[in-house]
């Protein structure tokens, strides 16, 4: 079997700023680093670009990687420029202050002000890829239903449950209803009646289940589906996804909604229980994807980037003239709409307008190709409609990026124990009394010669010598591994009478680390490439002293920059910033003590879990992972006697052997079961999960199959996987403080260093003149003690907490300035505004369920705002008191 070592870190540069921390009064320490694309853009600006494309879309959407994948492929032909609106201009300023632009990619979303950018069109009237005002039309369902019926689009046969009065369209959807030839529509309110338990009457019209019930309102995703008494009853309801989860079956439900206005359709029984989305660009290109029916299970298939699983499919010439019709009908020029096939037939059920493609280049191709073809088409075609009134000098711009980051995927930190009693292992002590540590290859092959000549003279056990020598094998040239070599005295006179070997390895940089490490850097640089260029011209790094750290910020970097090596000197290690930190040792052992209490049997009962297992004791649920772990201990050690372990797997990555995997397993259940239910150790849940999470990504053929039960399956494995995440989510945000005070001062206590330099960083950002980016790489500990002082110091955030803190997880510091021009009456006419977004990293909660490729990466998740924009000084009178500790 292959065994191959893929865990070493590729070599980088790094120094030592004042012996080893950044002094926070000195924010300049750092070599600035420059891209090389924005170097290449800088000279592509002597001839400027002949038109600007403007992006009207909340931000989550507007720099969404479909999106920045879209744009860049346009920007890079030199003909335009892109402007992206942002929250900041799209909520707070009003529309004559907006950006102009030539080319308008507007569309809604939660939170978008619809009529706003429709008064903007009016105003300064750029080509509009979609049509705002249809858009707004897309919101009922019922004039969505209408204009199919116009235009000949076929779609399964419906009655409307009509209660109260229908809105009145707006002028614009009625002047837009009335060039389709259609009537401003009235829903009559009829009487509604359920005829018996398969039957519903409205009016004079009746529909038999099975039938689908559709909110009128095209942005309630709530849809139920009612199976008749032949069939068994009950309703699937249907909803936007959570996690893996899109529908859930309810066998009790007979009874018909009661409140509200709702369509009810006839229930189709799809061709190969699938759907199909299909995406339009113009009339020149449609894609479509088939995906599994939400109605078949409610389950999600979801790939490495988290995205459900979906498969690329020809459309019929009757298809393409139905997404033809549908593109031209609502004037949606990127449009997306939902088939069913049955039975040779084609039905559309539902048009949503704006929608991209996610993960497919080759639609990223031929939607920007599509694109830029109808704007030159629009461009010369009519020069002189185009508006720039406005300078973007005078428009709100991202200043400065400031991200702190934890590092990548790695490895579990591991450790064996030995005891040997022979000279060889004894001379490892080189005559000191004390304990001696083993950590360079030099020292290390001490060790190694010590087992070679035990093993010759056979004056150690061979069971033991054996194991070393798998651990030497398998993880001795790994650059986190070191062995701690600690004399064992007689108790009466003293003599040296044996050795006890800690060899210790493990949190080293993984393969798919440095995948989803650069997969980041090259998103981000487009991302800020279409926010502002010039914020790569002026770039600084600062990590942690740790390997994996120093390993994530270097390719990061490079990719980031486009770089072929990181220049020396670049990556600036500041342990006093970055490292962990002893300052709130006191206070956390505070609560390490309080956690062991809630976890305690013995303990009356004080703290309910929270999440998936809400209102769950985490007494009771600590016993009954014990009891599924004993259950899969005895499964293993069944499989690793009745099975052919060595070709379970037919590749291990991260230096990883099946014996390795059983020692740590044994260790990690014995750890867990084998002690006093009140001295049980609370740290156990998070070295569980986090060897848990690495098996499922790492080594999962070999995990599943060697946790099989003959009579359950995987049920029992799933099971653990589920509770260990609901006790890690519980245990482990409240290790840095238990209560919100608790927090703050641990957050504050163990984080002040960094907090401080970032205060300094933002100060020295808003004075100078050129926008910059700042990234501070270092571990869970100190991600978790920012995050709380960021939620808990009085700055108005949008969240009040979160769970898991996975790799790449980010807290981000998005500056941003206008010139308020000559009008204002300050002496400093700028005006700078902050907002502070977090992503939870290469996060999946359901990995159970993920499919992954051999690069064993999980994409990082989107960031999300945890904060709206706030004044610069109105931020840092929340932050400023933190930097001193009382």
């Amino acid at each position: 079997m292959q065994n191959t070592n893929e865990t070493r870190p590729p070599s980088i540069i790094t120094t030592s700023v004042d012996g080893g921390s950044v002094r926070a009064s000195s924010p300049g320490t750092a070599t600035p680093l420059t891209s090389v694309s924005s170097l290449s853009e800088s000279k592509r600006d002597k001839a400027s670009p002949q038109w600007i494309i403007g992006v009207c879309a909340m931000d989550t959407k507007a720099r969404s990687k479909p999106m920045r994948n879209i744009l860049n492929r346009l920007l890079s032909s030199g003909e335009f420029e892109a402007v992206i609106f942002g929250d900041k201009v799209i909520l707070d300023e009003d529309v004559k202050n907006w950006p102009s632009c030539d080319f308008l990619i507007s569309f809604f979303s939660k939170g978008f002000p619809l009529h706003k950018a429709i008064e903007y069109v009016k105003l300064r009237r750029p080509y509009c890829v979609n049509d705002l005002p249809m858009q707004e039309l897309l919101w009922d369902r019922r004039l969505v239903l209408r204009i199919l019926d116009i235009i000949g689009v076929p779609t399964p046969r419906r009655l409307i449950a009509q209660r109260g009065v229908m809105a009145s369209p707006s002028a614009d959807i009625q002047e837009r209803l009335k060039k389709l030839g259609v009537q401003s529509p009235v829903a009559v309110e009829e009487p509604i009646e359920m005829v018996d338990a398969d039957t519903l009457r409205i009016g004079d019209k009746v529909i038999k289940k099975p039938f689908v019930e559709k909110p009128v309102s095209g942005e309630n995703h709530n849809i139920w589906i009612y199976y008749s008494q032949a069939m068994g009853g009950g309703v699937r309801k249907l909803f936007r996804k959570i996690g893996n989860k899109s529908s859930e079956f309810c066998p009790d439900l007979v009874d018909i909604r009661k409140e509200g206005s709702y369509i009810y359709e006839e229930f189709m029984n799809v061709d190969n229980a699938e759907d199909i989305k299909v995406y339009s660009v113009g009339e020149r290109y449609t894609h479509a994807e088939t995906r599994k029916s939400p109605v078949v299970d409610g389950v999600v298939r979801r790939n490495a980037e988290g995205k459900e699983i979906r498969y690329v499919i020809e459309l019929t010439p009757e298809e393409m003239e139905i997404s033809r019709r549908v593109g031209a009908a609502f004037g949606q020029t990127v449009c997306g709409f939902d088939l069913l096939r049955v039975d040779g037939r084609t039905l559309v059920i539902d048009v949503n307008g704006w929608s991209f493609v996610k993960g497919n280049d080759d639609y990223y191709d031929k939607c920007s190709k599509e694109l830029r073809q109808l704007f030159l088409e629009h461009g010369t075609a009519q020069p002189g409609k185009l508006h720039k009134e406005l300078s973007i000098e005078n428009q709100w711009r991202l200043k400065a990026f400031f991200s702190v980051l934890r590092h990548a995927d790695r490895t579990p930190k591991q450790k064996m124990k030995f005891v040997f009693s022979g000279p060889h292992f004894r001379q490892l002590l080189n005559g000191k009394k004390d304990e001696v540590v083993l950590k360079k290859p030099e020292k290390l092959n001490l060790l190694f010669d010590a087992w070679k000549n035990s093993s010759e003279e056979k004056t150690e056990d061979a069971t033991l010598l054996s194991q070393l020598k798998e651990v030497l094998d398998a993880k001795g040239q790994l650059s986190g591994t070191k062995a701690q070599v600690k004399p064992i005295y007689d108790k009466v006179d003293k003599t040296l009478k044996k050795v006890q070997l800690i060899v210790k390895w493990g949190g080293e940089f993984t393969h798919g680390g440095r995948h989803q490490t650069k997969d980041f850097g090259e998103n981000l640089r487009k991302d800020l490439q279409i926010i502002n260029r010039d914020l790569l011209g002026d770039v600084r790094i600062y990590s942690s002293s740790e390997p994996r750290v120093t390993a994530t910020a270097d390719i990061f970097i490079r990719h980031l920059l486009n770089l072929p090596d990181v220049p020396e000197g670049s990556i600036k290690v500041s342990k006093e910033m970055l490292d962990d930190s002893n300052a709130a040792k006191e206070q956390m052992e505070i609560v390490k003590a309080r956690l062991q209490d809630i976890l305690n049997p013995l303990h009356p009962r004080s703290m309910v879990l929270e999440g998936e297992g809400q209102g769950g004791d985490p007494v009771a649920f600590v016993a009954e992972m014990m009891e599924l772990l004993r259950g899969l201990r005895d499964i293993m050690r069944t499989n690793y006697t009745t099975l052919d372990v060595e070709s379970i797997q037919r590749r291990w990555c991260c230096a990883e052997t099946p014996w390795l995997f059983k020692e740590r397993w044994e260790k990690l259940i014995k750890d867990f079961c084998d002690v006093e239910r009140h001295s049980f150790e609370p740290s156990k849940v998070s070295e569980l999960y986090d060897s848990l999470k690495y098996d499922l990504i790492h080594n999962r053929d070999f995990c599943e199959a060697i946790f099989a039960s003959p009579t359950e399956g995987h049920t029992p494995l799933k099971a653990l996987y589920q509770k260990s995440k609901v006790m890690f989510d519980f245990i482990a945000p409240k290790e840095y403080g238990i209560e919100d005070d608790e927090k703050l001062v641990i957050g504050t206590l163990s984080s002040v260093t960094l907090l401080r330099q970032l205060v300094a960083d933002l100060q020295e950002a808003r004075d100078s003149d050129r926008p910059c980016c700042r990234f501070y790489f270092t571990k869970e500990s100190k991600i978790i003690s920012l995050l709380n002082i960021v939620l808990l110091c009085g700055l108005p955030t949008r969240v009040g907490g979160v769970d898991e803190l996975d790799y790449l997880t980010q807290i981000t510091f998005e500056l941003y300035e206008r010139n308020r021009g000559l009008s204002s009456l300050d002496s400093d006419p700028r005006e700078y505004s902050l907002r502070i977004g977090f992503s939870q990293g290469a996060h999946n909660a359901n990995l159970m369920e993920l499919h992954l490729d051999s690069r064993h990466s999980i994409s990082v998740s989107p960031r999300i705002w945890i904060s709206d924009h706030v004044s610069l000084d109105e931020a840092l009178s929340y932050l400023t008191p933190r930097i001193t500790p009382t």
